[in-house]
This record gives structure tokens, C-alpha cells and sequence, in this order.
């Protein structure tokens, strides 16, 4: 890390990280003080689609969408004492989410307000409830993977300051020790010591573990993640939006890959298109993402599932493009081009408009 970042890390948490990111958030909306800021009617009389507003303002793409696909929106607030009238005055049946989740009261208020909205308001959510409450969740996802018997790496919760304790006494080295949330590893620790996964313990059940560059607030306390160490390990990720899937693979840079930054098309090998095609439709979910981790053995392992995703800009004339797969023949082909616009928001806002709106 050089001096100049070191001193902003620095920064962010001796002031706090929203503080200091949600003025940079904002400036990089180019919808902030135009008129498709808070909506816009493309087509009178139609229905008008709800965009739920995100701190970090990440909405902004389905804003995009919605403008380049000319389709009617409305954008609301629901940080606010009275979000459940701003919700029922916007007159929509259709909510499209996309929350910036690091730290658990983040995630609290997702679920709780999403749990509202989907039990008791009975208002139609995508990505699906079921999704977004494993999203940004890596205890749930670990746990889930467990119930539908989906090969991961071997991951343990902890709850319990002395169960933890006597795990790390004999505990195979390096290990891996997580934060429930924290995206592009920033709450990710490879741990080569028994020594430092004690302290961490310690740690996780005192003051609490602070995430990489994030404020001095925001910790995780209470709990503790380990996960095994997988070395020289592989990491592919496998993207699904309606018909369209899409392979990008994650490049290794240090002990991650991660927060890498260095993400590049690739060909997937089909057997893993064919497991996120069979995990989304059997849980009904036409929006996915998941990353496997390929060991130097040769097995497959499911990371992490995402119900939304970065979306960084990659050209590439041959790989660049989505897969299909057709029914009738049960193979798959290639299609060239940038079907990836907006994060795939593009093709969210039309799966939604094709099988949600009347």
C-alpha cells in the first residue's frame, strides 16, 4: 500500500467510512440534480417500476437501464420513519433492489425492511427476498450450501468465545478468518499463527474486528468465521440473468482474488454453467452469481453467492459475450457482444418487464 493510500485508510476510519465515501458516491451518480434523479415517465399510462434507493448510490444503474430501455420509474427512500407511506404513495408493484452491504446494521436493515415489504406489504422484490437474505451473508451462505448439500470449502461459525478458543488449539495452518460481511476481502485475514487466530478470537468477542479500510465503528463483534485455506486455487464466476450467463474469471493477486481488481473474460468449463443453471432453476431464481474456487486437485467449490455484482468494464473480442442454452438440443453456444451493460441491470429490468408486469 503506498503512503497516500495508507493515509486515507487512515482517514476513513478515524472519521468514518460513510462520511468520507458518501460525497464520492454521489458525485459519481450522473442522475443527481437532473430530472431522471427521482423518476421519470417514458410512456403515460404505463406502469412504472420502483428503483429503492442505496447509500452508495448503486441504484444508479438501474436508472440507466431504465432510461436507455425507456421504461417508466419511480426512485424512493426507505431510510426514513415514514418509508412504508413513501413505499405505498409510489403506487408500484415492483421493486428493484441493489443494497451496499459491509457492516451488520447494513444488513439488518435490508432484511428488515425487505421482510416487511415481501410478507406484509406482499409487494413483488428483485433480486428474489430468499436471494438477498443470503446475499452479503457468508454464515448464511455456508449454512445454506449445507442444507442443499452444495460442495463448498468447510467453513465454521462460531458463537461461542471458548468453542472457538479450543477450534484454533489444534487447528490446521494457514486458515482462513472471516467477517459475515465485507466485500472485495476486506473482511478476509489468512491466518499462519495459532497465536493470531487466538488474538482474533479475542478480538471478535472484545472490541470487535474492524474491517479493512472502513471506519473505527464498524465492527464485527460476537461472532467469528473460519474457513479452510485452499492453496493455488482457481476462482471462476458464473453469472446468470434470464437466458443469458456469463463466465468472467477472478486473477489472483497476493494471498486473494477477491478485491484484485484483476477480473477478465474467460471460457468456462460447461460443467459449471450446467450447475448454475440447475441451482436457479431449482430454487426459481432467474438472477445469480456464483463464484467457484477450482483446487489444484481438480474439485469445484462454491465460495460465494451473489445476488448482485460488480461490474467492472472488460472488452475482449473473442470472449466477451454470453452463453445460452437451448432446451431442445440440451447444448450450449456462444454469442458475441456486450450484453453486460449497467451491471446486467439492463437485462433485469427487462426479464422483470417480460415475466413480473402485467
Amino acid at each position: 500500500m503506498t503512503i497516500k493510500a495508507l493515509m486515507v485508510s487512515k482517514v476513513k476510519q478515524l472519521l468514518g467510512y460513510d462520511r468520507i465515501q458518501q460525497a464520492a458516491w454521489k458525485k459519481g451518480n450522473p442522475f443527481i440534480n437532473t430530472e431522471y434523479e427521482h423518476g421519470h415517465e417514458f410512456n403515460p399510462g404505463q406502469e412504472a417500476i420502483c428503483i429503492i434507493e442505496d447509500v452508495a448510490q448503486e441504484h444508479q444503474f438501474y436508472i440507466k437501464a431504465c432510461v436507455e430501455l425507456r421504461m417508466n420509474y419511480k426512485v424512493v427512500n426507505i431510510t426514513g420513519p415514514g418509508w412504508i407511506d413513501a413505499v405505498r404513495k409510489s403506487g408500484c408493484k415492483i421493486f428493484m433492489i441493489w443494497p451496499t452491504i459491509y457492516k451488520p446494521i447494513q444488513k439488518q436493515f435490508w432484511d428488515d425492511r425487505l421482510h416487511i415489504m415481501d410478507k406484509y406489504l406482499g409487494l413483488k422484490i428483485f433480486p428474489s427476498p430468499d436471494l438477498l437474505w443470503i446475499y452479503e451473508s457468508k454464515r448464511r451462505t455456508a449454512d445454506w450450501l449445507v442444507t442443499q448439500n452444495l460442495a463448498h470449502p468447510k467453513t465454521r461459525a462460531f458463537f461461542d468465545k471458548e468453542q472457538a478458543l479450543e477450534f484454533v488449539k489444534d487447528v490446521g495452518l494457514p486458515v482462513v478468518c472471516k467477517t459475515d460481511q465485507g466485500a472485495a476481502s476486506s473482511g478476509v485475514f489468512i491466518v499462519r499463527s495459532h497465536q493470531h487466530a487466538v488474538k482474533l478470537v479475542n478480538r471478535a468477542f472484545a472490541s470487535g474486528i474492524l474491517l479493512k479500510n472502513r471506519g473505527m465503528h464498524d465492527r464485527h463483534q460476537g461472532y467469528i468465521i473460519f474457513q479452510e485455506y485452499l492453496p493455488d486455487c482457481k476462482e471462476w464466476r458464473i453469472i446468470r440473468v434470464g437466458d443469458s450467463y456469463f463466465c468472467r474469471f477472478k486473477l489472483k493477486v497476493g494471498d486473494f482474488h477477491s478485491g484484485s481488481g484483476d477480473i477478465v473474460w474467460a471460457k468456462p468449463p460447461e460443467h459449471l454453467l450446467d450447475a448454475v443453471r440447475k441451482i436457479s432453476a431449482q430454487f426459481s431464481i432467474p438472477n445469480i452469481n456464483v463464484d467457484f474456487f477450482e483446487t489444484n486437485d481438480g474439485k469445484f467449490l462454491i465460495n460465494e453467492i451473489h445476488a448482485l455484482w460488480g461490474g467492472k468494464v472488460l472488452h475482449d473480442e473473442e470472449l466477451e459475450g454470453r452463453y445460452l442454452y437451448n432446451d431442445a438440443t440440451g447444448t450450449w453456444s456462444f454469442e458475441k457482444g456486450d450484453f453486460f451493460q449497467n451491471r446486467c441491470a439492463n437485462l433485469r429490468i427487462q426479464w422483470v418487464k417480460e415475466n413480473m408486469m402485467a
